[in-house]
């Protein structure tokens, strides 16, 4: 079904939105890969799909599953439910094992939606990319979703998270390069 899904979605994206994308080159034809992309609309998750030929996974709000008639549709569409504000160890299991599988997997650094160039980065992009070893893919989706006025996915270069010495990156660090990635995010397209 996902096929299916990702042809619909991408198909109305392309007609309502015009939908164009820079950088694709910059996602690997291969192999894991984190997108990480702002914020700013319930639109980014499914126009985030239309990113890159290849299939993705993706968080999701916990209670956007609860729906009985939106979850099965999240469910083909490659979403798994996290629940926001813990440490959800099932959600990081899922996406290090999509990783681990040689999947892309796509977050939102901010944890939720915020105005572009505000929020704030939560470390769980740095610590899946960190245990992973996957690179990640800095996204930033502009134009606004107004009704046939081009919304442009940039696409940067891929980033990686790794301390020079080798060793594991403390919490502080993880923030860090959280933050870094974010930084990254907002300077494209802009």
């Amino acid at each position: 079904m996902y096929p299916i899904i990702k042809f619909i979605v991408k198909l109305f994206c392309k007609i309502v939105f015009f939908v164009r994308v820079e950088g694709e080159e910059n996602i690997p034809t291969e192999g894991a890969a984190i997108l990480a992309a702002n914020h700013t609309s319930l639109w980014d998750a499914p126009v985030i799909l239309t990113a890159t030929h290849r299939p993705m996974r993706t968080m999701g709000k916990a209670e956007l599953f609860e729906n009985k008639l939106l979850a099965p549709f999240l469910r083909m569409a490659g979403a798994f439910p996290v629940h926001r504000g813990t440490a959800d160890i099932t959600a990081i299991k899922t996406a290090l094992k999509t990783l681990k599988d040689g999947q892309i997997f796509a977050i939102f650094p901010t944890g939720t939606r915020v105005k572009d160039g505000d929020g704030e980065a939560k470390a769980g992009v740095a610590m899946i990319a960190s245990k992973s070893g996957a690179p990640v893919i800095p996204v930033a989706i502009r134009g606004g979703y107004r009704i046939f006025k081009r919304v442009t996915i940039h696409i940067g270069q891929p980033l990686y998270i790794k301390n020079e010495n080798g060793t594991k990156p403390s919490s502080d660090e993880l923030k860090l390069y959280a933050d870094a990635i974010l930084n990254k995010i907002n300077s494209l397209g802009v």
